[in-house]
C-alpha cells in the first residue's frame, strides 16, 4: 500500500512530495526508525513526464506530513 507524504529534509529548502510504501504516518514512523533509507516515487512527474524512483536517508528527515 502506498501513501503520499510531504517530506522536509535537512539541507533542502523545499519539501518533496513522495509516494512511499507506507499505509499511513504511523507506519512511516516505524519504517524510518529502523531503516537507514526509504525507497519510493516522486509524486509529481519531472520534465520528461516520469515519476522517478527515489531513495532518501531517514537521518535527513526533519518532518513528514501525510497528504494522501
Amino acid at each position: 500500500m502506498m501513501a503520499s507524504f510531504c517530506i522536509h529534509l535537512m539541507g533542502q529548502r523545499q519539501p518533496i512530495t513522495l509516494d512511499l510504501p507506507c499505509a499511513d504516518i504511523g507506519y512511516l514512523v516505524e519504517e524510518a526508525s529502523r531503516a537507514k533509507f526509504l525507497v519510493g516515487h516522486m509524486a509529481e512527474a519531472d520534465e520528461e513526464g516520469v515519476c522517478r524512483r527515489v531513495m532518501i536517508a531517514t537521518c535527513r528527515i526533519e518532518c513528514a506530513v501525510e497528504v494522501g
